[in-house]
């Protein structure tokens, strides 16, 4: 009963609603565990597949003769349709984009479309689309890539552990994609030291795929976070990135991974409800921004370096991001128990008789025990 407002609400509802929300919350319970690791069980035997036939077709992409830039833009669209597809066979697992995350999608294509033509003709390097995440879930990057426009995919490469580079079946699609590893030098969480001498050979890499065209994915915080609610601070490294290339930021927010994919657990597939939205957030450059939030005279921001604001504003409207997604999913929770209790209420009003009210009262009980499922389920 949380999503009640206040306590008198609870004591003016009939008991026999109420013994119904209660039916259903129990029966709910005890059932959950028992579906959520069949769930869990059916997803990670679909993923495992889909991961197997798409390395297996990636070691024979790389037989044909062609372009690295080729080869690994075909690695990356099979890894993308064997996500999509492990999707599509766990329908219990709802990914649903806010209302214009098609259209923000095409206004960021065709303007990065516009840079690049401009680019070519002042005979110039493109500039780059820097894409940033929300982190607290394995199933951040799974849901990223099956959601992003393929001709994204394409061109997109990220940074990820060096030591994933080292697990069977995922270190083949690492190397196969072209993604950058990070050399950190301990594995404890929260350290991020790297080893400076192997990374400087890696951001020779990464640089000489910006300045090709190609795109960057990252997520800002770092690590997963283990309080997902309250966005960390960002991390210089990206900014500092962001502002050398002058890139173009948009944001890709999600809300309930973790419910789909814990942060402790090895597999995901659990049943929930995943909302996600693309935002722009610097469409005309990193140095463009800042100089707009300078132009504020927000006295604390007056002596910090300029990828300091930068990581200190993106921060504040990743989290906005955040929180205007749980507004939504709210309200649509909200708007269902509202339309179940007119329901019981008006079966309780058409009966007339001793016994039609009887009959009602049962009927409230069913829609209580529904409103209970579909609170556990919310939850």
């Amino acid at each position: 009963l949380r999503h009640t407002s206040s306590p008198s609400r609870i004591s003016s509802l009939p008991w026999w609603y109420l013994a119904g929300t209660v039916a259903g919350l129990c029966q709910a319970a005890a059932m959950g565990a028992f579906l959520g690791q069949f769930a869990r069980t059916c997803y990670g035997v679909t993923l495992a597949i889909n991961m197997l036939w798409t390395t297996a077709l990636m070691n024979i992409v790389y037989l044909i003769p062609m372009g690295r830039k080729w080869h690994q833009g075909m690695c990356l669209v099979l890894t993308q349709l064997g996500w999509r597809i492990a999707l599509l066979f766990a329908p219990w697992v709802k990914c649903q984009g806010d209302d214009d995350y098609v259209e923000q999608w095409s206004l960021v294509l065709s303007l990065m479309a516009d840079y690049q033509a401009d680019a070519a003709r002042e005979g110039k390097p493109p500039r780059p689309l820097f894409i940033l995440g929300n982190h607290a879930s394995f199933f951040d990057t799974v849901l990223a890539v099956a959601k992003f426009p393929v001709q994204v995919v394409w061109r997109v490469r990220t940074y990820m552990s060096n030591h994933l580079f080292k697990l069977p079946v995922l270190s083949t699609i690492c190397k196969s994609v072209g993604h950058f590893p990070v050399h950190f030098t301990s594995s404890e969480s929260g350290k991020f030291k790297v080893d400076a001498e192997k990374m400087e050979a890696v951001e020779k890499s990464v640089d000489a795929h910006l300045k090709d065209g190609g795109w960057l994915c990252f997520f800002p915080e770092g690590q997963m976070n283990k309080e997902p609610d309250k966005i960390l601070p960002f991390r210089f490294g990206g900014m500092k990135r962001a502002l050398e290339f002058d890139a173009a930021l948009v944001m890709l927010v999600f809300r309930g991974n973790t419910d789909v994919w814990p942060l402790k657990a090895q597999v995901g597939g659990f049943p929930g409800r995943v909302r996600y939205s693309l935002r722009t957030v610097a469409m005309d450059g990193a140095k463009a921004f800042v100089e707009m939030a300078r132009s504020e005279g927000n006295p604390e921001e007056k002596d910090m370096p300029d990828h300091e604001i930068l990581a200190r504003r993106a921060q504040e409207l990743m989290q906005a991001q955040y929180d205007a997604l749980g507004d939504e999913r709210q309200s649509g929770i909200s708007s269902l128990q509202g339309r179940m209790k007119n329901s019981a209420k008006k079966d309780d009003d058409r009966a007339g008789s001793a016994g039609d009210v009887g009959r009602g009262k049962l009927a409230c009980m069913s829609v209580g025990w529904a409103v209970g499922q579909c609170r556990v389920v919310a939850a």
